[in-house]
């Protein structure tokens, strides 16, 4: 496949024309949101350097980019209660055992935020939510007729765990409801946890399945802390980026209670304990594979690889894709991090309805090279027992 940024050889720009600008920190972050909510990493993830660069793109299964999902579906809008199982690709009401019905809404300044639906799943709680303000509100943030308010960062607190600073996704209905809301879908990862209730993240990498009893109800609490808008370019005082989007600073939380036994129950982790040496143009180490961990609506998959060259170099990636039985890819978004010589990876992939079997394909790629190659010769075949 012809190599995208090929297509740009030739081409020229003149800086000239172009006005420099310097965001203030609060921009950069507020930017560094909008791609984590939008960006979808491709099929062969560069390889992360720092932690903090690939949670950027950290991305969880609710993000596929696929809008025939929503074309083709009966609008969310009048199938309340199944965002979920559309997006997910999911029979309607095959979620309902894990997720619990809301419709509680919270108010600030003018806008409701409505949570109709949540469930927790393995290593992330979604979101089914619809957002609206009064015209009155609107014209004073100078939204478009058709823009939409969309959410920002959430807090979510299960008994004394509180999760944020995690990595999120967006999914939005591509048409708003006929009193100006619209309704999305939101994720968010819960591998970063306070456990001591001091503010701090004092812990990453947690599976909070593995620290919920089955047996307990939890209190749950979901803290919209802020929410976007692009504002109408008619108001806006100039083609910048800090006079084109806006931020809400307020309080949108909703309270109920999770239990946990029948995702607890119906998520399988099948250990894997798999050591594949890597040697192919200059990248040479092991791959090491723990085990994958499969729910309802996902399938997560942590690995190693170990240089026995020394450092990584620049550009090189050693990763797993899955395939299904019929050979379709699942393979959706990863994060991670490492050092020099060690690559730490968790892999996200889409569990579909009908996924009985899954097959492991590593991969080894260079993408200064343009170059990647599947080791089938390693690849290995797992059945599970999918609902």
């Amino acid at each position: 496949m012809k190599n995208q940024y090929d297509l740009l050889n030739g081409s020229s720009v003149d800086f000239d024309e172009y006005e420099e600008i310097e965001l203030t920190a609060s921009e950069k972050k507020r930017m560094k949101k909008r791609l984590k909510h939008d960006i979808k990493p491709t099929r062969k993830k560069a390889r992360p350097l720092i932690a903090a660069a690939v949670l950027l793109l950290a991305v969880t299964p609710v993000m596929m980019q696929n809008e025939t999902v929503w074309a083709s579906a009966v609008r969310i809008s009048q199938q309340i209660g199944q965002q979920i199982e559309l997006l997910m690709n999911k029979p309607e009401g095959s979620l309902s055992s894990y997720k619990k019905m809301i419709n509680e809404t919270a108010t600030d300044q003018g806008i409701q935020v409505k949570v109709n639906e949540l469930m927790l799943d393995d290593g992330q709680v979604l979101l089914g939510l619809t957002i609206s303000a009064d015209e009155f509100r609107r014209t004073a943030l100078g939204l478009n007729r058709d823009e939409s308010i969309r959410p920002g960062e959430l807090r979510v607190k299960i008994g004394n765990m509180s999760f944020f600073d995690s990595a999120s996704s967006i999914r939005k209905e591509p048409i708003k409801n006929k009193d100006g809301s619209w309704n999305y879908l939101y994720a968010l990862k819960l591998t970063q946890a306070d456990t001591n209730e001091d503010g701090k993240i004092d812990v990453e990498g947690y599976n909070v399945l593995d620290h919920i009893d089955p047996n307990k109800n939890y209190q749950i609490s979901a803290q919209f802390t802020s929410l976007e808008f692009e504002k109408n370019p008619a108001q806006t005082k100039s083609g910048n980026y800090r006079d084109s989007y806006g931020e809400i600073k307020g309080n949108w939380t909703v309270h109920t209670s999770v239990n946990g036994s029948k995702i607890i129950a119906d998520t399988k982790v099948y250990p894997l304990n798999k050591e594949i040496p890597i040697n192919e143009k200059g990248i040479k180490g092991v791959l090491s594979i723990k085990e994958v961990r499969v729910s309802p609506v996902s399938i997560k998959l942590h690995y190693t690889f170990t240089s026995s060259t020394g450092s990584i170099r620049g550009g090189t990636d050693v990763g797993v894709d899955i395939k299904d039985q019929n050979g379709r890819n699942l393979s959706e978004s990863g994060s991670g991090g490492g050092t020099d010589k060690v690559l730490e990876m968790d892999g996200e992939y889409r569990n579909d309805k009908d996924v009985i079997m899954l097959r492991f394909i590593p991969y080894v790629s260079d993408h200064e090279k343009d170059w990647s190659k599947d080791l089938t010769s390693d690849a290995f075949n797992l059945k599970v027992n999918n609902k």
